[in-house]
């Protein structure tokens, strides 16, 4: 089908080739080039790659390289057609295409080796000028990247057969087999294995191509969606095409340049229309003039670009008059560098910067229209209310990247106008795990069996353990990651055992859980407890030693395995005092915890008893989740600057935000 929607000659073969177009250009500028001198001819980043490859890698001893600045072509009747010429037929980082094949002569001596990368299916190539031409699935069909699609022409097959490489030619780039074309290459054997599902999908573009006309139907569609680009920067003379001349302005990848916009307001600009959820990645490419770059190739509607336009010059003209403004966030504990750079790929400037205790009390704060924070910082009400009475106080999201957020003042934030956004989604699968791994360590006794090896005892008889299979996990509070753990613990054979008065029935029934009206009740029925509450005055030393001596010690199944306590939640809601004792006379078998009431938790009563694990707050603390939390809160945070938080981040949610709308990003 490839053949017959690009009318190619039937002298001509085709392949599915590795690595993309990249490793189609790359596997014959490996075989044919040597012979002849060699013009690489770009102007735009990537067919500067091709001459890079030609000078350093393959050191081409007659070598020219005629380029041109974005915008242009180079004088490609300064050729030298003796020579082998490589060129893109249409500058995927430029928007600027070549007008047709005439610049190459029918006499030609050399080859003519065209990447077509974002042209193929989109572009009328005269096949008589063309001996070598590659391209890729995924520009003009929309299909998957990773495959490179070959086709040589009869003078590159004669190359191919007559000239041997001086260099060793690695086996996913040979296209020869005892000094002839490999014709098995091109009628369906392939040089290394394929993905068939990719190869699937493009047999469906095919499908699609000729469903809609053809390589005539395909340019026109692509034809259509670039005349409705023309229309709107004829009516607009703060656009215009990066492309100097019309008849070499691409229909594919279509360049433009905002006149009246600096680099980083462009850059305002797209972010917006990201965020917006409108267009995504529509600026140019990194080392291209600030603009836009569209891609107008024949997968995309004329409708949704005919929708875009308007919102393109609606953004423009808000940036343009400075309603669209530049934020300050402020991030005074960890954060992953992706979510840095995503606030900062928006527009926003972001400081990474401790704040003393007497700066925050001091309203250091109205500096900044964000502050991020993780446990660390305490945004009590004295500091919030220093923050939102300084004079000009710009302080308008307060970010907790993490689930808890105990050490911010919600009143005070609400009363002054202040939103709080936080990352409820991101942790939950560590801080699963954590738990879970305090549960096993305790039942296993494998904190104390090490501790015994490392002083050189062999506890074989002291560390007999218990199996959590049949026993009570009681939970005190059953939310996400209540309920995580409770699926997993379930799967272990453990029997749910569920006090939080806020949870429809339905969710405890699904579980098969037993449902308790009030704490006691939970603690006299389980030998296990896990703590996922938040901290409250309510729920301050809510297990503390009478607490604990409910438990019962003996599973349902009668094994005496003690009573356990797991708290990976928030710190306060144990006693430590008061489980330190119960630890001390035998009511309590072990106590795990991963969060203290004072962080770090210093010379705890706790650390005396052989019984106790504990872990430094590290609940959310592994790659995934870090990476999780920076990228659900800086999605927060940027949303709220928008002054339109996620209400799934929003923690309060009875806030009057202190700015309008207008007066932040939009």
């Amino acid at each position: 089908m490839t053949a017959e929607i690009l009318k190619l000659p039937k002298d001509y073969h085709v392949a599915m080739v590795p690595a993309s177009d990249t490793g189609a250009v790359e596997m014959v500028m490996w075989q044919l080039l040597g012979p002849r001198g060699v013009t690489v001819c770009h102007w735009e980043s990537f067919g500067g790659g091709w001459y890079e490859d030609a000078k350093d890698q393959l050191k081409l001893p007659k070598l020219r390289n005629l380029t041109a600045p974005f915008g242009v072509l180079p004088d490609m009747d300064s050729i030298d057609w003796n020579d082998d010429v490589i060129f893109t037929w249409n500058g995927t980082t430029s928007g600027v295409k070549v007008k047709n094949g005439d610049f190459i002569p029918a006499n030609r001596g050399g080859l003519s080796i065209c990447d077509a990368t974002s042209a193929a299916f989109a572009m009328d190539i005269p096949w008589d000028k063309i001996d070598v031409l590659t391209y890729s699935w995924q520009k003009c069909l929309g299909g998957e990247g990773g495959h490179g699609m070959l086709i040589l022409g009869p003078r590159a097959v004669e190359r191919l057969e007559s000239y041997t490489p001086t260099i060793p030619i690695p086996k996913i780039f040979r296209l020869t087999k005892k000094g002839k074309l490999d014709k098995g290459i091109f009628n369906g054997s392939v040089i290394n294995t394929p993905s068939m599902a990719c190869f699937e999908d493009y047999l469906d573009a095919l499908k699609w191509a000729k469903g809609c006309g053809g390589l005539d139907g395909l340019i026109a569609r692509s034809m259509r969606n670039l005349d409705v680009i023309k229309k709107f920067v004829e009516a607009n003379d703060w656009m215009e095409f990066l492309a100097k001349d019309p008849l070499t302005i691409s229909n594919t990848s279509v360049c433009l340049v905002i006149k009246d916009l600096d680099k980083a307001q462009v850059k305002t600009l797209t972010a917006m229309l990201d965020r917006s959820k409108v267009a995504y990645d529509i600026g140019s490419y990194r080392d291209a003039p600030a603009g836009l770059r569209i891609w107008c190739g024949p997968t995309v509607e004329t409708s949704d670009l005919e929708a875009l336009m308007p919102w393109i010059s609606y953004v423009h003209d808000k940036v343009k008059a400075g309603s669209i403004k530049k934020m300050k966030i402020i991030v005074t504990d960890g954060l992953a560098a992706g979510a840095i750079k995503a606030m900062q790929s928006a527009g926003h400037e972001v400081v990474k910067k401790k704040l003393s205790k007497e700066e925050l009390a001091a309203g250091a704060l109205a500096d900044w229209d964000c502050i991020i924070i993780r446990s660390a910082t305490k945004l009590t009400a004295a500091v919030i209310q220093a923050t939102a009475s300084k004079p000009g106080s710009k302080l308008r999201v307060i970010a907790r990247a993490g689930v808890g957020v105990d050490n911010v003042d919600l009143k005070a934030a609400s009363a002054a106008g202040i939103m709080v956004v936080n990352s409820p989604l991101s942790a939950t699968n560590s801080v699963v795990e954590l738990a879970l791994a305090h549960l096993l360590a305790q039942a296993r006794k494998i904190v104390y069996a090490d501790r015994g090896i490392r002083e050189g005892k062999w506890l074989k008889n002291e560390c007999v353990g218990h199996e959590l299979a049949g026993k009570n996990l009681g939970f005190i509070g059953f939310g996400r990651i209540g309920q995580s753990l409770g699926r997993v613990a379930k799967a272990l054979g453990m029997n749910i055992h569920v006090y939080d008065p806020f949870l429809p029935q339905a969710v405890i029934d699904k579980f098969g859980a037993t449902r308790h009206a009030s704490v006691p009740d939970v603690f006299r029925a389980c030998t296990h407890i896990t703590i996922h509450a938040f901290l409250s005055p309510q729920t301050k030393h809510m297990v503390n030693y009478d607490m604990i001596k409910l438990m019962p010690g003996v599973a349902p199944d009668g094994t005496k395995c003690g009573n356990h306590i797991v708290n990976c939640g928030r710190g306060g809601i144990i006693d430590e005092v008061g489980a330190a004792q119960a630890l001390k006379d035998g009511s309590l078998g072990s106590l795990a915890l991963d969060v203290f009431e004072k962080e770090p938790c210093g010379k705890s009563p706790l650390l005396e008893s052989d019984n106790f694990q504990g872990s430094p707050h590290v609940g959310a603390s592994t790659i995934e989740a870090q990476n999780r939390v920076g990228a659900e809160i800086s999605g927060a945070v940027l949303a709220a600057l928008d002054g339109a938080p996620p209400m799934g981040n929003l923690v309060n949610k009875d806030v009057q935000p202190k700015f309008d709308k207008p007066k932040a990003r939009m």
